[in-house]
């Protein structure tokens, strides 16, 4: 993707096969499960940046349907490997995707969830995002985004909550960390914030690292 630095697609890519990425290690889906919307069973769940399928996985166990994207082709490939493995393929599938170009219908989707993708995507790609999200869900749909939070103290050594914009690069991938007024603002066009909920976590990335995500669940108007 022309957007997405060689480089940090790259550290993505060993992060997702070695599972050295945080979000393997962050017990975020606890959180992240309570604040579901209720939905009918069967709904239909997009699941971008979907990485190694974990999230996926538990969507699928809660009853949903869901089609998960990632710009890794390999990862892409592993995590539908597993799913006919485990013997759910006929409730889950990942493709190869951009999550700027959704290749799905308009108002398809009952449900949107982001576990850590806006966050990799600089501040002049974020409005592109928020349309394709809100092109693909429908009418009163929901979108789950669980990103870095400002509350942060630290992480790879530095402080994101003495940071005056929250923005950060390391080993070549870029990080933003979100207040909740940037969020608030960001959707307020298509979007109605139904709550906002934060969640402290040790890490595996450096010693004394904790990272507090912003857990948001928001509805389309």
């Amino acid at each position: 993707m022309e957007h997405t630095p060689e480089v940090q697609k790259q550290y993505f890519q060993f992060a997702y096969q070695t599972g050295s990425d945080i979000w393997s290690h962050l017990p975020y889906r606890f959180r992240a499960e309570a604040m579901l919307p209720d939905l009918p069973k069967d709904s239909l769940v997009l699941d971008v940046g979907s990485g190694r399928g974990l999230w996926a996985a538990k969507l699928v166990g809660l009853g949903y349907r869901v089609l998960g994207i990632d710009y890794i082709e390999e990862v892409v490939k592993k995590a539908n490997d597993r799913i006919r493995d485990e013997g759910y393929q006929d409730r889950a599938r990942f493709l190869v995707a951009d999550v700027l170009d959704i290749p799905f219908v308009d108002a398809g989707f009952d449900l949107v969830t982001d576990v850590g993708t806006l966050q990799h995507l600089t501040h002049d790609l974020w409005d592109d995002y928020v349309r394709e999200v809100a092109r693909v869900l429908k009418p009163g749909g929901y979108m789950l985004k669980v990103s870095l939070s400002r509350k942060t103290t630290r992480f790879l050594g530095w402080n994101p909550g003495a940071s005056s914009d929250g923005e950060f690069t390391k080993f070549g991938v870029h990080y933003h960390f979100f207040t909740e007024a940037e969020v608030d603002h960001l959707f307020s066009d298509d979007f109605d914030i139904i709550e906002h909920q934060y969640e402290t976590y040790n890490t595996q990335s450096d010693p004394g690292d904790a990272v507090t995500l912003l857990f948001t669940l928001i509805r389309k108007k």
